[in-house]
């Protein structure tokens, strides 16, 4: 079943079915980024309004559509709920697995290990594992990238016009997911096509079709551009087709970090890999081999792209993840040719046990930190757990040598699943926004006004499927709008959790490290001394 000679589409399939039921079971939507975007997709669903995306009444225009379209498709056949959004991530996971064993397939057409090689290291990626089955644009994006890669590499092994029109649909879709991100990964591959494809990737003709595939990607995006910056009005107009690309280069917007942030995001990228020697001598194998066609390819895809990463100022560890396949295609060629077939695995295996002896022995470190109210004893099992997932990965690497990239995978999400169900899980009452949405919902039906004090990332709208904004105002301004407004509630939070008890509060509950309180005029004096 683990076969080293040829892909699995249906375990492939079986498996991040299997990480996307201990996600939704395990976790809730996380805030501020995946509530944010459920409820910009709520907001559509419920005003009707596809062109201009809105977040609590306002414009958004921080992301493209497509994300929140697919959204809309999906509640339109089933009905609104909580697990078709995450469904898309994993979907496109899956698409990406497939495709990048196709590509495997168009660079190493000889060596018919790769391409099941590669599908299944692309899956050993925990951080890949938790964003398939995230409310995020990034796995989509990837799988965008991918199609639009298969395609010039279509043209490259076949000729015609086929694969530049794949190459153009992905572009395309990939801009509507993402912006102009996919361009990155895509346009050095493409225009350095004589230096890893030969003459082949060169000529009037290459050229030609890269135009054309240029053309329909700016086509497809422009289908949406065009009119939403017609009626999305002066602002949106002018962020969407500049402020928000150059506030994330320059790092004005948000997420401003250091030029080597990402040689930090690589070593989670590639966890747990990074940790198996295996691993390193295929990279460093294959890497070796500098006019092979393959790795100069793979070189052409993620060496701009990283470097053109690490010069923008905003940055993300998620930014890179269209790289990961980039690097399961080095490993799984350089795991072909034999270069990571000697000796079993022992730091891997080392280090998930020690963070398993780390859960069963929580009770003596965990008890200052603000998470120790959430350990308990499914943390325990949980630990245990990890530490046998570590003794089978131990033995299963020496005696089946020939399906590691499988075996480590199916490790990877045991791993991933176990840490979603009995350890995530029980902060659930620290991220669910549900509860509090529901209270919002009841108050708002009775037509008692409500007003979120401090920045307010519509983070309840999809929860209590609200159908007005809230008001947002400053901490300095509460005192002043319960004086005009006595008989509304108010949104509040503390840094301590135990202040909670302190305060006569409407509705109250743990909030990530803190809490959050619904509030009225009556409380607002205690909030505003809790909070000094």
């Amino acid at each position: 079943m683990l076969s080293s000679k040829r892909a699995n589409p249906a375990l492939w399939g079986l498996s991040l079915a299997v990480v996307l039921l201990a996600s939704l079971f395990g976790r809730p939507d996380i805030p501020i980024d995946e509530t944010r975007y459920l409820s910009v997709a709520w907001e559509a669903w419920q005003g009707g309004d596809w062109l201009i995306m809105h977040m609590n009444g306002q414009p958004y225009h921080h992301k493209p559509p497509l994300l929140f379209w697919l959204i809309g498709l999906g509640w339109s056949v089933f009905g609104v709920n909580d697990w078709w959004p995450r469904s898309i991530s994993a979907l496109a996971s899956l698409a990406c697995v497939l495709l990048t064993a196709q590509i495997a397939a168009r660079l190493w057409p000889d060596r018919h290990k790769v391409p099941a090689a590669a599908g299944w290291l692309l899956l050993t990626g925990i951080y890949w594992l938790l964003f398939s089955t995230s409310v995020m644009f990034d796995v989509l994006l990837t799988a965008f990238t991918l199609l639009a890669l298969r395609g010039v590499l279509d043209v490259w092994r076949r000729g015609g016009w086929r694969g530049w029109l794949w190459c153009g649909v992905g572009l395309g879709l990939g801009v509507l997911t993402k912006g102009p991100f996919v361009l990155l990964f895509v346009l050095p591959v493409a225009v350095a096509g004589p230096w890893w494809g030969g003459e082949r990737a060169s000529g009037k003709a290459w050229w030609r079709g890269l135009l054309a595939a240029g053309a329909l990607g700016a086509a497809i995006a422009l289908l949406w551009v065009i009119p939403a910056a017609i009626f999305g009005g002066e602002e949106f107009r002018n962020a969407i087709l500049w402020g928000q690309v150059a506030g994330r280069v320059s790092g004005e917007l948000a997420h401003r970090q250091p030029i080597w942030f990402y040689f930090a995001a690589g070593l989670v990228l590639v966890f747990p890999l990074v940790l198996s020697r295996q691993a390193w001598r295929a990279a460093i194998g294959q890497g070796r081999q500098r006019a092979d066609s393959g790795t100069r390819f793979l070189a052409c895809w993620s060496v701009p792209a990283f470097i053109a990463l690490s010069l923008a100022g905003g940055k993300q560890f998620h930014y890179v993840l269209p790289l990961w396949p980039a690097v399961a295609l080095l490993l799984a060629a350089g795991w072909e040719q034999g270069a990571a077939r000697r000796g079993g695995l022992w730091l891997l295996p080392v280090v998930v046990a020690g963070l398993g002896g780390a859960l069963l022995a929580f009770p003596l470190w965990a008890g200052k930190h603000w998470f120790a109210a959430y350990a308990g004893p499914s943390w325990s099992i949980g630990g245990g757990l990890l530490i046998v997932l570590a003794l089978v990965l131990a033995v299963v690497s020496r005696l089946r040598r020939d399906v590691l990239p499988a075996t480590l995978a199916l490790f990877a999400m045991a791993v991933t699943s176990v840490l979603l169900l009995l350890v995530v899980r029980p902060f659930s009452p620290a991220f669910d926004m549900t509860p509090l949405a529901a209270k919002l919902s009841q108050l708002e039906k009775q037509g008692v006004e409500l007003v979120h004090v401090s920045a307010y990332n519509d983070q309840y709208r999809f929860y209590g499927r609200l159908e007005r904004p809230l008001s947002q105002i400053s901490r300095d301004e509460l005192a002043v709008w319960f004086a005009g407004h006595p008989e509304s509630r108010a949104i509040v939070y503390l840094k301590d959790p135990a202040d909670l008890a302190k305060l006569d509060a409407d509705f109250s509950r743990p909030y990530l490290s803190g809490g959050v309180a619904l509030i009225g005029a009556r409380s607002a004096g205690q909030w505003s001394a809790l909070r000094k």
